[in-house]
């Protein structure tokens, strides 16, 4: 009991140490005031109590583990040499990788990329570990769950310096993004995981009234995960926790952009977790490499695969897994769009915009990269969100203090981002601020793109069809809803959608026909937060879903079963009329037809079937025996 208690104080002192870092954030630009601080305290309040019935009801104990931090995330570290146009990938060393620090240029580590007989050598080790973890029971299952929670709880600043340290992104973005959506898995995997693979009982129908049915859910065996580098943290542990609390184990081909991150750090944390609870760490493993590895993750032989990335690479994967009829779950990216109906409050709606836009320097999946804005609020948005966007700072979080906007992480962007800028211009637009790349006065080796704000935009421009992961606020138009859900609908991507509306008729009526696999109506990004919703989308945005109880079965084989229901009482009986070889053909159609009837004719009719099929029977019964 008293370890518990210790625990709850633990984490309560820590969410409250977050909440209070957000809360100073949100007011650095206002005059905080009793009604301002009252929502933060109330939800923090809230929260609070939340935590420690959550802590105290518990039914599974943790296991404390211990994983060093890589010095070059601790503070105040200044090694490494700082690289002038630093690539992940040397022509002169292609079996390397070369990390870095994409905000400041500085010299990470060179780390060899695994190659197709690593995948293989990997894959034998999975499913020899495989094969025991399959037999653990969800009690098992929930102590190494409850473990990794705790260190993530008691580690979240050194688990978002290391993300920052090698995406470039801010602490805060790390503790939106890598931390919160985690911990949220792992919760509702807790709590509902085991209802949702639970054997599920079907209606066997009246047919089969004599018979139970159901379905059960059994681990694949070994899957893979191929993930996109922007959140290395989440990316990498959200498939792990769905296939391990499903018995599987896992491949995890992390992207060579975050390959530190991922092999110091990240799976040293899961291979710990599960050899501290008593568990082959060779259950999980980490494959960091470039096309060669990732081929050879997809033709291996694994049971599932999800991908995270771009449409033109899961085009690859999918056909590349076909030839194995692996089953897939791809999430391929989008062109999320808000709505801006004309009754919203710009006050409380602007800020939410903002974060939805330049979280992570817009280099989300569900990141706002079109806002559709009734025209009687453009002006006014245009003002108040530029007036924000101009007071955005930018630069290496792990260097500097207060920055709102940390670094792209992939090399070589800004060309391409200013070239859909300059079209978009050139064809029309209004380019209110932005649009080209920084250069930071003491870092000019970073990777920055200055936020940026453009309007007056139309959805034939490239801009508007093309995902691009960028801090890009781009501004569209309309007159009425129709309008709006046409603007909306008219690119490719169908991932997430957002509707700003009071009026709640209206909101619905638009997001009723937006093609998507994903709407929130008045917020942004929940659907990583309601984690009981599956996520994924539609169209060039992919198929499959993970997350909810469709993402744990996702990573499962769906066994379709029947058994006797009162075994001692009925069984299946074929009467002889109908056993091979058949005497009378005739009967055995009329017989049929009436059993069809009995079943699902009217009453008038079930009844006179009945009376016909024992006739027939009858008759069949007293007939001699054709030889």
């Amino acid at each position: 009991m008293a370890s518990s208690i210790a625990t709850v104080l633990r984490d309560n002192i820590t969410f409250l140490k977050t909440s209070l870092l957000q809360i100073d954030i949100d007011l650095l630009t206002t005059n905080p005031t009793a009604s301002s601080l009252f929502p933060y305290l109330t939800i923090a309040a809230l929260a609070l109590v939340a935590n420690t019935l959550f802590h105290l009801t518990r039914a599974y104990p943790s296991i404390p583990f211990h994983v060093p931090v890589p010095e070059e995330a601790l503070p105040g570290w200044k090694g490494g040499s700082m690289l002038k146009n630093p690539s992940i990938q040397d022509p002169a060393r292609p079996d390397q990788i070369i990390c870095y620090d994409p905000s400041t240029g500085r010299h990470l580590a060179t780390i060899r990329a695994h190659t197709k007989a690593d995948v293989a050598t990997a894959l034998t080790k999975a499913r020899k570990a495989q094969a025991k973890w399959e037999k653990t029971t969800f009690a098992q299952r929930k102590i190494v769950l409850q473990s990794l929670l705790d260190f993530i709880l008691l580690h979240q600043e050194s688990i978002c310096r290391v993300a920052a340290r090698d995406t470039g992104k801010t602490m805060v973005d790390g503790k939106f993004g890598e931390i919160l959506t985690t911990c949220e898995r792992i919760r509702w995997t807790l709590a509902h995981g085991e209802d949702a693979l639970k054997d599920e009982h079907r209606d066997p129908g009246l047919l089969m009234f004599y018979k139970s049915a159901r379905v059960q859910y059994r681990p694949m065996g070994v899957v893979a995960a191929l993930v996109s580098w922007n959140y290395p943290f989440h990316n990498t542990f959200g498939p792990l926790i769905t296939a391990l609390f499903a018995g599987n184990g896992i491949l995890i081909k992390a992207s060579e952009q975050v390959a530190w991150s991922t092999t110091t750090y990240f799976a040293q944390i899961a291979r710990t977790c599960l050899e501290a609870c008593g568990h082959d760490p060779d259950l999980v493993q980490f494959l960091v490499g470039f096309q060669e590895c990732g081929e050879a993750v997809v033709t291996s032989g694994v049971d599932g695969i999800t991908f995270i990335g771009s449409p033109q690479v899961g085009a690859k994967v999918a056909t590349a897994a076909s030839y194995n009829l692996t089953p897939c779950v791809l999430e391929l990216g989008g062109k999320d769009v808000a709505i801006v109906n004309k009754d919203v409050d710009l006050e409380a709606v602007v800020p939410i915009l903002m974060r939805g836009v330049f979280q992570n320097c817009g280099q989300n999946c569900i990141g706002l990269e079109r806002i559709i804005v009734h025209e009687s609020l453009h002006e006014s948005l245009i003002e108040m969100a530029g007036s924000r966007i101009k007071q955005l700072k930018q630069g290496p979080p792990l260097e500097i203090e207060n920055i709102d906007c940390g670094a792209m992480t992939m090399s070589g962007r800004n060309k391409a981002l200013e070239g859909l800028v300059k079209e978009a211009v050139k064809e029309g637009a209004t380019l209110v601020y932005g649009g080209e790349g920084y250069v930071h006065p003491k870092f000019p080796d970073g990777q920055f793109f200055a936020p940026t704000l453009i309007t007056d935009l139309r959805p034939d421009m490239k801009i508007a069809q093309e995902e691009a992961f960028a801090p890009i606020m781009a501004v569209f138009k309309f007159k009425t809803l129709d309008e709006a859900i046409t603007l909306a609908n008219s690119t490719r991507y169908c991932l997430g959608s957002n509707v700003f509306s009071r009026n709640q008729k209206e909101g619905r009526y638009m997001m009723d026909r937006l093609k998507v696999g994903m709407s929130n109506l008045n917020d942004f990004g929940v659907n990583y937060l309601c984690q009981s919703l599956p996520f994924g989308g539609v169209g060039m945005s992919g198929y499959g879903r993970f997350g909810g109880p469709e993402g744990l079965r996702a990573v499962c084989h769906q066994k379709a079963m029947t058994m006797d229901r009162w075994p001692m009482l009925i069984q299946t009986f074929l009467p002889p009329v109908l056993q091979y070889p058949m005497n009378n053909v005739g009967d055995a159609i009329v017989v049929t037809r009436d059993l069809v009837n009995i079943i699902y004719a009217g009453w008038v009719g079930r009844v006179h079937a009945v009376f016909e099929i024992m006739k027939t029977l009858l008759v069949g019964a007293n007939q001699p025996e054709q030889l």
